[in-house]
């Protein structure tokens, strides 16, 4: 397969150009258990009290106000190179009556303006695969972390089950781009996801990658017959 071309600035104009349609179709194309996996993230941080938590890769923000409305005492950052994408996030901030609680920033994950150890929890959801340098970015990550804290990654993977597998690389690489072209008007966003995902290194391989940046007690917990998989390590 060939390998993909994620400069800052292709894929930030891609997820401009989608994100008036980037929640109906997240939502659409996932029948909904993007959700539940969220979900089950937001659960996990609850468990460790954080005060301060960014959401790398926030996008529209759906992550934050999750963790928002769950971790009632502490202070959600959202970071995302979207323009357009935050633009949409602010505004259901603000319908939310969250905006005291949540503030939402351009910036590139691969480059933050944060302090060392400024946060108790980072978390990204299906944000990791884009990165242009995913060595720097959970670098970067790890360095804005405290020590103890807690890294969640929450990204589409490959199931194991070859009958799932082969349903799910289907799904992906005929009918996915073809609505996501009929509902977007963009052909690029919906043929790059499906290879993004197949050229990701999930599992044991990104586990391996988290261990080589430096983070501790790595663990993966396959979602929904491992159509996801949500990531936890430690600083």
């Amino acid at each position: 397969m060939e390998e993909l071309h994620k400069e800052k600035e292709t894929i930030s104009g891609m997820f401009d150009s989608i994100a008036g349609h980037y929640d109906f179709l997240n939502h659409f194309l996932s029948a909904g258990i993007d959700r539940s996996w969220r979900k089950k993230l937001v659960e996990r941080s609850y468990r460790l009290s954080p005060s301060s938590i960014l959401d790398v890769a926030t996008g529209t923000g759906d992550l934050a106000i999750a963790l928002a409305k769950k971790n009632r005492s502490a202070k959600i950052w959202g970071a995302d190179f979207s323009k357009e994408m935050l633009a949409i996030g602010r505004q259901k901030v603000s319908k939310a009556g969250l905006e005291g609680r949540i503030v939402m920033e351009q910036q590139d994950a691969l480059d933050m303006p944060y302090d060392d150890g400024s946060f108790d929890v980072v978390t990204v959801a299906f944000g990791v695969r884009n990165f242009q340098d995913l060595e720097k970015g959970l670098n970067e990550m790890h360095r804005v972390l405290r020590k103890g804290g807690t890294l969640y990654v929450l990204e589409l993977s490959m199931p194991r089950n070859p009958m799932m597998a082969w349903a799910y690389k289907f799904y992906f690489t005929r009918l996915l781009p073809f609505i996501g072209r009929l509902t977007s008007k963009s052909e690029f966003a919906y043929s790059y996801l499906p290879r993004s995902v197949m050229q990701f290194p999930s599992g044991e391989r990104f586990l391996a990658v988290l261990r080589k940046v430096g983070y501790a007690d790595c663990s993966a917990s396959p979602l929904t017959g491992g159509i996801a998989t949500l990531y936890e390590a430690r600083k």
